[in-house]
């Protein structure tokens, strides 16, 4: 038996797809700065 064999696990399977690819695309625009933006660098502590 597949993944193909109800609608509910097709629909379940769709929107696990849609949560991942939402996950990926946050955690991409966390770390890749936006196209155009100056660099910001930390500034590293004088002790």
């Amino acid at each position: 038996m597949g993944l193909a064999h109800c609608p509910l696990c097709m629909g379940l399977a769709a929107l696990c797809v849609v949560r991942c690819s939402a996950h990926a695309l946050l955690l991409w625009r966390l770390w890749a700065p936006p196209m155009g933006a100056p660099t910001v660098r930390l500034r590293q502590a004088s002790c």
